[in-house]
């Protein structure tokens, strides 16, 4: 096992990414989001083997558990794939981003730091690649939506990870 504990953590949140996105985008009800899911489920899995090589393993082998479930939540909440969307792009995505960014700071190895700009990078591009995806769609519309927004904010909230996915030291 990996004598770095943050690429520990990083490892657990791309794989649980990669694993829900993937297996929750053929649920997804808007061609649009089915393609979008897959396209980020791959670009995470990206993210997940570059640390696998680099000999850096999940803390978990389950992944990240809070953030496969506020994924499998939000498909049940909006079976569009909208819901899921909104959640990557701008809940898990900015989180994800200050937990790159804290991790960075503290960090000496040139290769880490590679990997964890390259996590930046490949997370700020699914941002904007969501964005740009979704420009012409219909956005989703009423209370109902609204408040399984809130809600997903609410359960990271609720687990600590109202600004970041957390720290591993």
């Amino acid at each position: 096992m990996s004598e770095w504990p943050a690429g520990r953590h990083l490892a657990a949140i791309y794989d649980a990414l990669y694993s829900s996105l993937g297996e929750g985008a053929p649920r997804a009800a808007s061609d649009a989001a089915v393609v979008r899911l897959h396209e980020a489920s791959r670009a995470f899995g990206e993210l997940a083997l570059e640390l696998r090589d680099g000999g850096v393993l999940p803390d978990d082998a389950l992944g990240d558990v809070v953030v496969a479930s506020l994924v499998a939540r939000s498909l049940v909440e909006d079976p569009t794939g909208a819901l899921t969307l909104y959640a990557v792009s701008m809940l898990l995505g900015p989180r994800l981003l200050v937990s790159l960014r804290d991790y960075l700071v503290e960090e000496d190895d040139e290769w880490r730091r590679a990997v964890m700009r390259h996590g930046s990078d490949l997370v700020v591009r699914e941002i904007r690649t969501t964005g740009q995806a979704l420009a012409g769609e219909p956005l989703p519309e009423g209370p109902a939506w609204s408040l399984a927004a809130r809600a997903l904010l609410d359960a990271l909230d609720g687990a600590g990870m109202a600004e970041s996915l957390g720290r591993r030291s």
